[in-house]
């Protein structure tokens, strides 16, 4: 009997089987940004971080969305982009009710630096990016970064099915890997946040916050205040200085903080970092479980290993968080030349 060809075709499936499977997954974190670039200069600082990061072949930028009723802060992002040498990156607006805070640096971005919403220019709809961008991607590879409000995740989730376009809680559960999201205090354990640190993310829309943490489908992972906002200690931005005068992210850190030179807590830029890189030998993960939060958005962390949400924690080395390591790395990135 001749098995030759038995044996051929066989070594052929096992040889070909990798690489059929290589093909479908992407190389790369697909990473879908949605900040408020309005209130803080962090963000700006964040979107840079990402775009860096995508100049590495680290990640593949698929859309940058504002979570902010401010007028300006499309522009913002548009400017951000720009530099960065990806003005075709989608950029929408949140629709219908939601937050609207004045900016110390956005309104200057917008005046100073070219964007595609001069003399008018209609803002796209932020929920119409998402179902567009969500549908084009293959099943379970988007990662959805939040670094403000949740109102666009909320929205997302009331999408309803229409015209053989599944809702948005289906184009989320088949379409993303994870969530990543800034927001909360995790102190102590069980961790409980009673808001006396803040939470700005969660609590200017409490109501889009309570909803989606209570309801969002597939993984959600946390980067809480205390690993990269206050308490945490971490601070980067003052090494802007030695970026070009052009660059649009070292105004915003100069209109901001009222200067040249000037740190600012890293909570958007952690953020971002976790979201391409990981955990790395930056921080831990929590055990999994959920967030058990309130109208208010005051929570109780409860475990539960059959629950997909989970906290970055401050790794330590020699008995110490190693803050100026992921410091130095976040000064590495932001002054990085496009």
């Amino acid at each position: 009997m001749n098995c030759l060809p038995h044996i051929a075709s066989l070594l052929f499936s096992v040889l070909a089987a990798p690489v059929l499977m290589a093909a479908d997954a992407p190389a790369v974190p697909r990473i879908f940004f949605d900040t408020d670039m309005a209130t803080d200069c962090d963000d700006a600082g964040a979107l840079a971080v990402l775009h860096a990061l995508a100049d590495k072949g680290e990640c593949e930028i698929l859309a940058t969305v504002s979570s902010s009723l401010n007028p300006t802060a499309c522009a913002a992002v548009d400017v951000i982009n720009r530099h960065y040498r990806r003005p075709d990156l989608p950029v929408g607006a949140v629709r219908g009710p939601g937050v609207s805070e004045s900016s110390r640096f956005t309104e200057r971005l917008a005046k100073e630096f070219p964007h595609r919403f001069r003399d008018g220019a209609a803002v796209p709809d932020a929920l119409a990016i998402y179902r567009d961008v969500l549908e084009k991607q293959t099943d379970g590879s988007v990662t959805i970064v939040t670094v403000g409000y949740l109102t666009n995740l909320r929205n997302l989730m009331r999408l309803p099915a229409s015209e053989g376009r599944v809702s948005g809680m289906e184009l989320i559960r088949r379409k993303v890997k994870k969530w990543v999201c800034m927001g909360g205090n995790f102190m102590g354990s069980p961790p409980v946040d009673d808001l006396k640190l803040d939470n700005v993310n969660f609590r200017r829309d409490a109501a889009a916050a309570y909803e989606v943490i209570r309801q969002w489908p597939v993984r959600c992972e946390f980067a809480g205040r205390e690993v990269c906002s206050l308490p945490s200690g971490l601070k980067a931005g003052a090494g802007l200085v030695n970026s070009p005068p052009a660059n649009p992210v070292r105004r915003a850190y100069e209109v901001y903080l009222g200067g040249p030179g000037r740190n600012r807590h890293v909570a958007d830029l952690v953020t971002v970092l976790y979201a391409v890189r990981g955990l790395r030998d930056y921080w831990n993960l929590s055990e999994t479980g959920w967030m058990d939060i309130a109208p208010d958005c005051a929570f109780t962390w409860k475990d539960d290993p059959t629950r997909q949400q989970a906290y970055l924690i401050k790794k330590q080395v020699n008995g110490r968080p190693n803050d100026r390591h992921v410091e130095q790395t976040l000064d590495d990135l932001l002054v990085q030349l496009p």
